[in-house]
């Protein structure tokens, strides 16, 4: 299951940049073939190109029964979508198209409740209305001229969305039952035989130069004939709601690739058109009665729970916010995994704790977890100052040791500390290697997030193995410095671990930093950092440990953890890895 999901990852990333380039390549064809020579030229090269593997690999078409079929499917997903997409690019940047393209899956949630009488909820009307709010961002603040024809091309662009989605229920109805690639070939066909004779009319009186066609093939090969097969191959193994998620891989992947080949600038209006059409789309995505329908798959969820939703608690308004908390708290597939094993763990330590309710907690404190990257990125320091609470002693301007754990949040600290003209490291155990492709970017994503948090705060980040951070964080405290580090790793990630009483029982935890500090001679303070479930605020707790032997000091830090865990249990996000603190590491490493 886990192969055949990074693979799927994996795949919808491909997908997304195929069909990302093709706005960048129909920007360079486009201007000497015309819009319908060029979208006639790109499914022509491409149906020969399909055909051909169809025949070589002897794939059933079933062309007597399927023509029909073909001919009305390839009119809606392919013959329209490409005149408005051709037309588009004569008009406004690859970005845009891509941008608008995004509204896909809105024009899916309009369609399925003017024709199928789906239900929608406050929500989904919310998000439609943040998705067109996000195109006319995008037209208000464009830097081009707002003429006529610019107007022309981001409508033809969102009109050509518009016709994505409809197609896809065609694609659901009718052509999920066969082979991927064949049903794709069909439908190129068929938008080929509706393009021919517009194609034919409409052809440049110039043959166009080798770059132009080298742009039509490199459509019809790559963006056409293997993301058309991709696709396909996708609806079959993952659904159609699911694989329609690629939608919002477009904006970055066109902007990227208009950037680096056509030199097309990324402006402050692209990038809040993009965020404001993937808060709508998010939002029109949110389950209700349907839930279980549109599912997304795990690609999706990573994006979700770990980007898309965390960025929209950070950005929006407060009674959007408050929504979007009350609906992450309730719906079980937000950070599912993490749910799931809070609720299969969280007995072994409080048999009397209300499960549901601590895993409704645990889905809020890994939003607003994530949400501490767009908070530091779009936050001043006068906001901090305001909205950020912190219980700290003045104790903390001489260089210290600050202990955190896997609970709530709270890199705020190093925001605080910043402020106040200190300057702390942030001392990160780096994982095992990722292996699947899903697992190396969520590994890229949680790297950026740190190195973005280490910019944004001011904070240079130690990332080592435990064994080798001695001489670096030797060296910070030396420099006046302050270091912040976890220690609640889970034991098969360190290098030794420390017996110490946790939840009545024998745990293990890493000692090395508290160790380090006592060497120092420098103080140790715990702080436990999380949002405000009631004021949606952030707040910090800062806690002094007392001088002591090191057995007893590094008792006194996993006490706090314990406290903390019982007094807001869904707070901790370590409970997957809870039965490995009870696991007795070998006796070397055990110290």
């Amino acid at each position: 299951m886990k192969s055949n999901s990074s693979n799927s990852f994996a795949q919808l990333l491909l997908l997304g940049a195929l069909w990302g380039a093709a706005f960048m390549f129909m920007r360079v064809a486009v201007p000497e073939f015309g819009a319908f020579a060029m979208a006639t030229a790109r499914v022509g090269v491409a149906c020969i190109f399909m055909l051909a593997i169809v025949l070589a690999w002897r794939l059933p078409m079933d062309f007597r029964a399927r023509w029909k079929t073909y001919l009305a499917v390839g009119a809606v997903n392919t013959t329209i979508p490409f005149i408005a997409y051709s037309f588009a690019a004569q008009h406004i940047p690859a970005g845009y198209s891509a941008i608008a393209n995004s509204t896909t899956p809105v024009w899916g949630a309009l369609i399925a409740w003017l024709w199928f009488k789906e239900k929608l909820g406050v929500a989904k009307w919310i998000g439609i209305v943040f998705a067109f709010a996000g195109v006319l961002v995008l037209v208000g603040l464009q830097p081009v001229a707002l003429t006529p024809m610019v107007l022309a091309g981001i409508a033809a662009a969102v009109a050509a969305a518009s016709m994505y989605a409809t197609a896809s229920f065609l694609i659901k109805r009718y052509l999920t039952g066969d082979s991927g690639f064949a049903g794709a070939t069909g439908m190129v066909w068929g938008a080929t035989m509706w393009l021919l004779l517009p194609g034919l009319l409409f052809a440049p009186s110039v043959m166009p130069s080798a770059k132009a066609w080298g742009a039509i093939l490199a459509l019809s090969v790559f963006c056409t004939a293997a993301g058309y097969g991709l696709f396909f191959h996708l609806i079959k193994t993952i659904g159609p709601q699911r694989a329609s998620s690629v939608a919002f891989l477009f904006p970055a992947f066109a902007a990227f690739w208009g950037w680096l080949i056509l030199s097309e600038p990324i402006t402050f209006n692209m990038v809040a058109g993009m965020v404001i059409v993937l808060i709508g789309t998010a939002l029109v995505s949110m389950g209700g009665q349907n839930a279980d329908v549109y599912r997304p798959n795990s690609a999706w969820e990573r994006l979700r729970d770990h980007v898309v939703l965390p960025m929209m608690f950070a950005l929006s308004p407060m009674f959007i916010r408050r929504r979007l908390v009350a609906w992450v708290r309730g719906n079980p597939n937000i950070f599912r995994l993490e749910s799931a094993a809070l609720i299969g763990n969280i007995h072994a330590l409080l048999p009397d704790a209300d499960a549901q309710s601590a895993a409704a907690d645990l889905r809020f404190t890994r939003l607003t977890d994530y949400a501490d990257l767009w908070v530091s990125l779009t936050r001043s320091d006068a906001w901090m100052a305001k909205h950020l609470r912190v219980d700290a002693p003045q104790t903390l301007a001489t260089p210290a040791l600050f202990v955190t754990f896997h609970y709530g949040g709270g890199w705020w600290l190093t925001r605080y500390l910043r402020a106040r003209g200190q300057r702390v490291s942030i001392v990160m155990r780096r994982g095992p290697d990722a292996t699947a492709w899903s697992e190396r970017v969520v590994l890229w994503f949680g790297l950026f997030r740190m190195r973005a948090i280490e910019r944004v705060c001011g904070s240079p980040l130690i990332v080592t193995d435990w064994g080798g951070a001695a001489r670096a964080v030797m060296k910070t405290w030396g420099s006046g410095a302050s270091v912040l580090g976890l220690v609640d790793v889970p034991p098969p990630l360190v290098d030794r671990t420390a017996a110490v009483p946790f939840f009545g029982r024998t745990a293990h935890f890493p000692p090395s930093l508290i160790e380090l500090a006592a060497r120092k001679n420098l103080p140790i303070h715990v702080y436990v950092g999380q949002w405000n479930a009631e004021t949606l605020q952030p707040q910090l707790t800062v806690l002094t440990m007392p001088s002591a032997t090191l057995p007893t000091l590094q008792a006194h830090v996993i006490s706090v953890l314990e406290s903390a865990i019982r007094a807001r249990p869904g707070a901790w996000h370590g409970w997957g890895d809870a039965p490995l603190y009870f696991d007795a590491p070998s006796t070397k490493n055990d110290k």
